[in-house]
């Protein structure tokens, strides 16, 4: 007992004499700032950690938000699911000493599960209170490009060589530059010609005294485009897509409402214009209509009886906002009125698993049971994947591991069949819609895969 006293004592000293000694850690004198940009295609989202803390997530042409450290060294570390997993994966590091008043991009980019690790760095810019400019660079990370020239400009001006503001190849990022505030377009071309344009974005707005960060993308399932942009503000945060201009936003519709009954549709005022021309005409139920080109703002969208203008089924103004693919339904609700609700499906490809929507139309019962089961396997030695699944709301989105299975619509709480077996198989990489339509036979329901755009 007085040995482990004595030895208790000798501990102590030793400690207290090491506190009365300087530290060797180093101090910080400043900080800097920190952000991942993902630019792998078909990638889930890849984490960003500071040695092992958590910084953020982002997926295909996302950033993670701003975030400041100090002027001290650190190793970055990047996850992300890969094939057959359902947790992260440490997939690449990177050491960096970070320093004062420097901001710092790790741009990931070529394989999923061995990543390319660049660094940007850029000063952070002091403003004044009389500055009239920001600052902009670009990237350029669409692989499927070589060497581009990049213009900014009003719109009014177009593309001609010696006035680019940045010739870039793939994986570089452009010395930074400084223009008036304003409105301008981006313009991209290959390097050299000014003719061929492969991007040229709608006008948009950038204020004073902010630090710009352009990158060119390669299109996912979500552009409708050959290729994107995004706007990065890498000084305050935050972040907005460019959509090429040249390519209308697009909409179908989706007629789920068994009680509602045939109609035409109007996307122009017919106060203003009773003679407009339908574009769909004679939508019957269970119907869903080609992806159709339509303006963006708000457009007046009307349902009216086939072939009578002045019997109006549904007359609404929506919001339909340029790049995006809409989806249009009308379905009954549980109290037996006829409603619409609108969708911008996420379509993008994740190369480690299927994604898989489902969007429950069925009026007449309260929910059903969603089962997905290995091909072949017995539905009374499974539990539902979606329990008391309720209809309305919005499509539901979720990733599924690659297999083959057999999908069945049940009762609540009950293996009583509504639908199915149906045959599907989840290929890593593919992006399946579904929809549940009611029967006019009360024990059955449809099960119904969507036509890809």
């Amino acid at each position: 007992m007085k040995r482990h006293l004595i030895l208790a004592i000798l501990v102590a000293a030793l400690v207290l004499g090491a506190c009365a000694k300087e530290t060797s850690l180093p101090d910080a004198t400043g900080k800097g700032s920190v952000r991942l940009v993902n630019a792998i295609p078909g990638s889930s989202e890849f984490a960003i950690l500071i040695e092992e803390r958590l910084i953020g997530t982002a997926g295909y042409k996302g950033t993670t938000g701003r975030t400041e450290y100090d002027d001290l060294s650190y190793t970055f570390n990047f996850e992300t699911i890969l094939a057959g997993d359902t947790t992260r994966s440490r997939v690449a590091s990177q050491f960096v000493d970070v320093q004062a008043d420097v901001d710092y991009s790790f741009v990931l980019s070529g394989a999923i599960d061995a990543p390319d690790v660049a660094v940007w760095e850029n000063a952070q810019r002091e403003w004044g209170g009389s500055d009239t400019v920001f600052e902009v660079r670009v990237g350029h990370l669409a692989t499927t490009l070589g060497q581009v020239d990049v213009y900014i400009a009003d719109e009014a001006t177009p593309p001609a060589l010696g006035s680019q503001i940045a010739t870039i190849g793939i994986g570089e990022v452009s010395a930074t530059a400084d223009l008036e505030s304003g409105d301008y377009v981006v313009t991209v071309t290959p390097a050299g010609d000014d003719t061929t344009i492969l991007f040229v974005s709608a006008p948009v707005t950038i204020t004073a005294q902010n630090q710009i960060l352009l990158n060119l993308y390669d299109a996912d399932g979500n552009d409708l485009s050959p290729y994107s942009m995004r706007l990065y503000n890498t000084g305050v945060g935050g972040a907005a897509a460019l959509v090429d201009s040249r390519y209308p936003a697009q909409i179908r519709f989706i007629h789920a409402s068994i009680n509602f009954g045939d109609a035409d549709i109007y996307t122009d005022d017919l106060e203003a214009d009773p003679t407009a021309t339908p574009i769909v005409t004679n939508h019957t139920f269970m119907d869903i209509t080609p992806f159709l080109d339509i303006a963006s703002g708000t457009v007046p969208i009307t349902y009216t009886a086939p072939g009578d203008t002045g019997s109006i089924l549904i007359d609404i103004d929506e919001s339909i906002f340029q790049g995006t693919r809409n989806d249009f339904y009308v379905y009954t609700n549980l109290s037996g009125t006829d409603v619409r609700t609108t969708n911008i499906a996420d379509r993008r490809s994740i190369l480690t698993s299927a994604r898989f929507s489902i969007f429950n139309t069925v009026s007449n019962r309260d929910n059903v049971d969603f089962y997905l089961i290995p091909t072949g396997e017995n539905i009374e030695d499974y539990s539902p994947f979606l329990p008391s699944y309720p209809p309305g709301g919005s499509p539901l989105q979720l990733p599924i591991l690659p297999n083959s299975y057999d999908i069945y619509i049940t009762v609540t709480g009950e293996t009583t069949v509504l639908a199915g077996p149906i045959a599907w198989d989840a290929v890593a990489g593919d992006v399946v819609e579904s929809i549940i339509f009611e029967n006019v036979d009360p024990n059955i329901v449809d099960f119904v895969f969507l036509p890809a755009p």
